[in-house]
């Protein structure tokens, strides 16, 4: 391992946990927070690639769950955002080779999926009264209809829908690329809330509810890193032919 990739390792570190802890929504029915964390933890991945992305994923959120007192995240976070990180920079080191004519169809249907989720899950299981905590304790109660879902899953899905409509399929394969490993996440996720309950961690959270945060977690993630890495890799391009 070179002096560069341990350097973007450490770098990556401190923004995935700046990033994380700059803005964080408490939410009572998982305990847990929404973050926009995943907006380093993908640039990582992409601009350092497997290790940067797993080590930064998992070891800058697990630091940030510690420090803003969310401590039996945390081992989970570790795990669960390393392999984010990981299978984001392995899906796009691989897929951008491959020259396929089907790649908008594939990240349409990957955008689908999301749709379909959020949607689903919001109008089901997440429509009615929530509370929302925002540090420092403040509350504000919210009646949630379920036609609000409809609209959140038409946001949620506009911008990566629009990366695939340019039809470009280097941005095709970012979408896939980011989506699939933000799945990794919503589901690692709500398996390791639903053994926290189990063991007795966390017994009276409701895992399934973590599923909308998290889709926007990856959402607003993927809307943010897919431009900031397109500039950057366009900029790195440009000092190269200057050189």
């Amino acid at each position: 391992m070179d002096a560069r990739t341990v350097s973007m390792a450490v770098v990556f570190t401190a923004l995935v946990a700046a990033a994380t802890m700059v803005l964080s929504i408490y939410f009572p029915l998982t305990r847990g927070y929404f973050n926009l964390g995943e907006t380093m933890v993908y640039l990582a991945a992409l601009l350092g690639g497997p290790f940067v992305g797993a080590f930064a994923g998992g070891v800058g959120s697990a630091m940030a769950d510690i420090l803003l007192g969310y401590q039996a995240f945390a081992p989970g976070t570790l795990v669960i955002k390393a392999a984010e990180g990981a299978v984001a920079a392995l899906l796009y080191r691989r897929l951008r080779r491959l020259n396929v004519s089907s790649a908008a169809v594939l990240s349409a249907a990957a955008v689908g999926v999301y749709f379909i989720i959020l949607l689903l899950v919001g109008v089901y299981l997440m429509s009615g009264a929530v509370e929302v905590v925002f540090y420092p304790g403040q509350t504000l109660e919210l009646l949630v209809y379920p036609s609000t879902w409809v609209f959140l899953a038409l946001l949620g899905s506009a911008v990566p829908a629009y990366y695939v409509f340019r039809r470009k399929e280097v941005e095709a394969w970012l979408v896939i690329s980011l989506l699939a490993a933000g799945l990794v996440m919503v589901l690692g996720y709500f398996l390791y809330e639903l053994l926290a309950v189990a063991i007795g961690l966390l017994p009276d959270i409701v895992p399934v509810a973590e599923i909308p945060l998290n889709i926007g977690q990856v959402v607003v993630g993927s809307a943010v890193a897919i431009p900031v890495y397109k500039a950057v890799r366009s900029r790195l391009a440009l000092q190269a032919v200057s050189r």
